[in-house]
């Protein structure tokens, strides 16, 4: 029999065992879950994740087989580039007709990026037919450009010495202070937009530790098992809530916005943008830099102005397998969501008080990529899209590009089909030498000004050739307004709408207007207005809206107009113009029906 002294050192020994097991899992699952690890902890584990997410998916996003296959390898590529315009969508009215949907680009091209090779063709087709065509060719730090269809020799210059070369050029100190004597073509965009892991930490710490230390933690509460729709997908999800009134939330965003505008690591990404905003003939002085603190300064002030209110808010973080899939702010006046599952994230923004909904939706499966802004405001819904499909097979790719704006009556789409063959050789490699071109960069200033001249003046002569037989500028600018990129004061501007010409376009109209006019007259004006008759808007069963366009017409709606009038020639009727508030220009005609 065991002495009782060993059992009992034995027994001991087992007990220490046993509780250094437990520590020790105790401690693995304290590390490696979230187990015993209160709401404020996990909230602000799951803020922080946030962080390291995002930045995983966008590189991600822009890395891919297809990518990596052309920066390592010689390649081929034909392309074609496609616009189409449709105004008027859903109406009788509808129309596709325009100079912009008869252009066409074609893009021949060759690169060798280990080699600093790129040579690009790239031919304006106006029905099938060519109109212009341009080539662009980079021989290591020298690029050149050439007008095929006006000279002969490629006009080039050095990436080096820019400031010089501007200065030959006659820009003066200012418009040169800002460019650089390099620019960077091949920046990698990674780099611009990524945070290395050190980065990415730093953020994390110093921002999530702000909301953390700003409340206590009788702020914090935790639900488990909820079930949350993602993607078309019921998602199970623990979630853990930070409530705070208006005013607390208020004064953590202030303090996130003061660390914001001094944040290097911030700051650092859009000084590497600061060229590709620059406009050299611009007054501007301040840096995008400056801009944004001068933002968020004003971001600053006006949540400071309005910095009351004890309503309660919620954010709200959730997570699915210890990995953060959903961050949302519930306001009294707004909703912030921010999705991220898999290869798919949505941004969200609703907001209550004015009406208006911002969704910001990426997707990805393999090779195919859609990106979807979607903006709700006043009712009226503007959707903008970038879709594209690659394909690897072999050694030939592709890549199928559709940019799209859709608005309630209008669309905007642009198609980019592009062929990749990568090869061993490129069967006619065009190169810049002494005989097929002129580089600025070594000449002097007198030589270069008077070639830049003789260029400028060729280039505009052709653009107004190409202008007049292919391109209505008209069309161009209806299309930017329609699409909200310029208003219709702007497009008058440019298209140099006087006061004269304004009275005049508007007489036309305001002479047909008057009361209780006979069927005949009536006849008379829908003649009269037929070249800008658009569309018919039925207001009530005694007025009729005819709407007027400078640059269009829609015979279908003046014939309905006619036989109605026809139909009804024993009535009389009331006609009187409107104008647009905007530009002053005649828009509509009310045509009333008086009663027999």
């Amino acid at each position: 029999m065991m002495p009782r002294k060993t059992r009992r050192m034995i027994m001991i020994a087992t007990i220490i065992m046993i509780v250094l097991v437990i520590i020790v899992t105790l401690v693995f699952l304290y590390i490696n879950t979230d187990m015993f690890k209160s709401s404020s902890t996990l909230f602000t584990k799951y803020l922080g994740q946030n962080v390291e997410n995002m930045d995983s998916f966008y590189q991600e996003a822009v890395t891919s087989e297809y990518d990596a296959m052309l920066q390592q390898n010689k390649y081929k590529t034909e392309s074609q580039i496609k616009v189409n315009y449709t105004e008027n969508i859903g109406t009788t009215s509808e129309n596709t007709e325009n100079s912009i949907n008869q252009l066409k680009l074609k893009i021949s091209g060759q690169t060798d990026k280990s080699n600093q090779y790129n040579y690009q063709a790239i031919q304006l087709l106006n029905r099938e037919e060519g109109v212009a065509k341009v080539e662009y060719v980079q021989n290591g730090n020298t690029y050149g450009i050439k007008f095929s269809d006006l000279f002969n020799q490629y006009v080039s210059a050095n990436n080096e010495n820019l400031k010089e070369l501007f200065s030959k050029l006659g820009y003066t100190e200012e418009q040169i202070e800002n460019i650089p004597d390099t620019i960077e073509f091949e920046q990698d965009i990674k780099n611009i937009f990524g945070f290395s892991k050190e980065e990415r930490e730093k953020l994390k710490k110093k921002y999530v530790s702000i909301v953390s230390s700003s409340v206590s933690k009788d702020n914090f509460s935790k639900q488990k098992n909820q079930t949350i729709q993602m993607n078309e997908k019921n998602v199970k999800a623990n979630s853990y809530i930070l409530t705070v009134s208006k005013e607390e939330l208020n004064n953590i965003y202030i303090k996130i916005l003061e660390e914001m505008k001094q944040d290097e690591i911030i700051l650092s990404k859009i000084d590497k943008l600061q060229f590709i905003g620059k406009n050299f003939q611009s007054n501007e002085r301040e840096t995008l830099r400056e801009k944004l603190v001068m933002k968020i300064e004003s971001l600053i002030a006006e949540i400071s102005r309005s910095n009351i209110g004890n309503d309660k808010v919620k954010v709200i973080v959730y997570e699915n397998n210890q990995t953060t899939i959903r961050t949302v702010i519930q306001h009294p006046d707004y909703e912030i969501k921010i999705d991220l599952l898999d290869e798919y994230i949505q941004i969200s923004y609703q907001n209550t008080v004015n009406k208006q909904e911002k969704i910001l939706t990426y997707k990805r499966n393999k090779g195919e990529t859609s990106v979807v802004f979607t903006h709700v405001k006043n009712g009226e819904t503007a959707q903008y899209s970038l879709l594209t499909n690659e394909k690897v097979e072999g050694n030939h790719c592709s890549k199928d590009m559709v940019i799209k704006y859709e608005q309630d009556s209008h669309r905007l789409e642009m198609k980019w089909e592009k062929e990749i063959d990568v090869v061993d050789n490129f069967d006619n490699e065009i190169t810049m030498n002494e005989e097929n071109s002129v580089n600025l960069s070594q000449m002097e200033a007198e030589q270069v000004q008077a070639i830049w001249s003789k260029v400028n003046t060729s280039v505009s002569q052709k653009i107004d050739e190409i202008t007049t037989v292919a391109i209505k500028m008209e069309d161009l600018w209806k299309i930017a307004k329609s699409i909200g990129i310029v208003s219709e004061q702007q497009t008058l501007e440019v298209m140099g709408i006087t006061e004269t010409e304004k009275n005049r376009f508007n007489s036309q109209f305001e002479i047909l207007q008057g009361e209780e006019l006979e069927s005949g007259k009536v006849l008379n004006l829908i003649d009269a207005i037929r070249e800008n008759l658009v569309e018919l808007e039925i207001i009530s069963n005694t007025e009729l809206k005819l709407k007027l366009d400078r640059f269009n017409k829609n015979e279908d709606v003046a014939n309905t107009m006619r036989s109605f009038i026809e139909e009804n020639k024993n009535r009389k009727y009331n006609a009187k113009v409107e104008y647009d508030e905007e530009t002053g220009l005649v828009c509509d005609i009310l045509l009333t029906l008086l009663e027999k």
